[in-house]
């Protein structure tokens, strides 16, 4: 019955009907609803029964725990953080110490209820105008070219809100869609001619447009303005101060400190709760010396009060402090909580769980992993890219730490404090994981070649980490690094194509003689 429908649907549209130019439309639902009765004519190809369509949902699949995730994570913190009660804030981040704790605040009198209403009243609207408007533009370029319109907005359609920030205004996603899909689509060919990622393409052009928006204390909510009058008034009911108040700040945000913020700055805030475990101990032994010399016989390293330690770190040089910036200490003392894990930072499983602010889909690293799974069984995504941006990111990282403790001035201990950051964590921080595992992956802006994944994916976790390391003006690297490593891709394959066909061609000699 169903195939006489659109059977008849179809024979409206035909070349000469009044409804012809809507054969387009019709014939989308159909191969939607149908396997297409043509084979594909571009690029990307597969060599499998099923068609495009059916193998590029396979990656909404893929997506679909990350969709699940941000629709929770989201739903989450904006309860907690947009309540105005710093009770209900204290209760929620003592429950961060265990995944049973986690889900008991959750639990507790229905908030799940209320999580999920929430997160999916901010998710879903965006996922809606993102495919209304992309697909428009779809639907008009294959209108005006007379061919079927492309699959791969299935997948862009979906990956371009797990990019964004909860409080992105619904207009300026249908702008970021729009300017994405026909300035980094269509205007090459649209599906399969493209030069860099469409969803990535889409969120660069909003970075640049509208910073303001895509940046700074928007990652919670979905009014970046409710949520500061609410984290207002729990630090004024509670009496904090303002190294220890509740902040709208990311992991990454923490991370991302001036470059005057040393690596003894943050060993010394963290050596009252290490002691003797920090990295750089004997350079601060040395200098706390001389600072008790100076004046301060009754202070012992390890067991400095709060003033002591600002002292300490903020006085100059010359009096045997640590000669940090007094505006920069809060800073210092964040990054040091952020990477030995003191305090509210000790949350490392509930963090890969997914449990803190980032963009909607790019919080939980287990999410990902599973879509990656799913992506690596169907040979959709590429595990050698997966597994060469990995390997990269994780190389560079270690290579700063290795190279401030061997070439730096007293074993590193002044090179930039993000040098020394565990190169496990940066996995944790924005969007690595999710971008190793869906962005670089995709199959028309990345090599096909398999040696060419490999340099393809080393380029994304090696730029990623440096621009992330090394740039104070640009927290994240992950986007930049996989639209950069996307434009030299054609560049890799090119050259894998040379080194098969010399490599070839010196076998055929020596199996002529044999």
């Amino acid at each position: 019955m169903l195939r006489k429908i659109l059977d008849y649907q179809l024979s409206l549209t035909q070349p000469g009907k009044p409804l012809a130019k809507l054969h387009t439309l019709v014939q989308a639902m159909d191969t939607f609803l149908y396997e297409a009765p043509v084979n594909t004519k571009r690029s990307p190809h597969i060599r499998d029964a099923v068609d495009l369509k059916r193998w590029m949902i396979i990656v909404v699949f893929a997506l679909l725990p990350v969709c699940l995730m941000a629709i929770w994570n989201t739903g989450l913190q904006s309860f907690v953080y947009s309540s105005g009660d710093y009770r209900l804030m204290n209760e929620y981040l003592a429950s961060l110490g265990s995944l049973h704790d986690y889900f008991a605040f959750a639990a507790k009198d229905n908030r799940y209820l209320t999580i999920l209403k929430e997160g999916a009243s901010i998710f879903l609207p965006i996922v809606l105008v993102s495919y209304a408007v992309g697909g428009l533009w779809e639907a008009l370029f294959a209108s005006i070219r007379g061919h079927e319109i492309a699959e791969g907005f299935l997948v862009t359609g979906i990956l371009y809100p797990l990019i964004l920030p909860p409080t992105i205004p619904l207009w300026m996603v249908a702008v970021g869609v729009s300017a994405g899909i026909v300035f980094g689509k269509e205007i090459f060919g649209g599906t399969g001619m493209n030069i860099v990622n469409p969803a990535l393409c889409c969120r660069t052009f909003l970075f640049f447009t509208f910073p303001g928006k895509m940046s700074g204390d928007v990652w919670v909510g979905s009014h970046s303005s409710v949520v500061r009058e609410s984290l207002a008034k729990m630090n004024q009911d509670a009496n904090l101060s303002s190294m220890d108040s509740y902040t709208q700040a990311t992991m990454l945000a923490k991370f991302n400190v001036n470059p005057e913020v040393k690596r003894i700055h943050i060993d010394a805030i963290a050596s009252n709760n290490l002691g003797s475990d920090v990295q750089t101990y004997h350079a601060l032994q040395s200098h706390f010396s001389s600072w008790t010399a100076g004046g301060h016989a009754d202070a012992k390293l390890g067991q400095l009060t709060a003033e002591q330690m600002k002292q300490f770190v903020t006085s100059p040089l010359a009096d045997g402090g640590l000669g940090l910036s007094p505006g920069y200490y809060d800073d210092a003392y964040r990054f040091a909580s952020l990477n030995y894990g003191i305090g509210d930072s000790n949350h490392d499983t509930v963090w890969f769980l997914g449990n803190k602010l980032g963009s909607l889909g790019e919080t939980s690293i287990l999410a990902c992993l599973i879509g990656a799974l799913i992506l690596i069984f169907f040979a959709v995504g590429s595990w050698r890219t997966m597994a060469a941006t990995a390997l990269g990111a994780f190389l560079t990282a270690n290579a700063f730490t290795w190279g401030a403790a061997l070439f730096g001035a007293e074993g590193g201990a002044w090179a930039p404090a993000p040098f020394g950051f565990p190169a496990y964590k940066h996995f944790l921080l924005g969007g690595l994981a999710f971008g190793l595992v869906f962005m670089a992956t995709d199959p028309v802006s990345s090599p096909v070649q398999k040696s060419a994944q490999w340099v393809f994916g080393l380029m994304v976790g090696m730029v990623a980490i440096v621009i992330r390391v090394i740039n104070p003006a640009y927290p994240e690297g992950v986007m930049l690094a996989i639209v950069m490593a996307n434009c030299f891709a054609p560049l890799f394959d090119y050259y894998a194509v040379l080194n098969f066909r010399s490599r070839n061609r010196a076998r055929v000699p020596l199996k002529a003689a044999a």
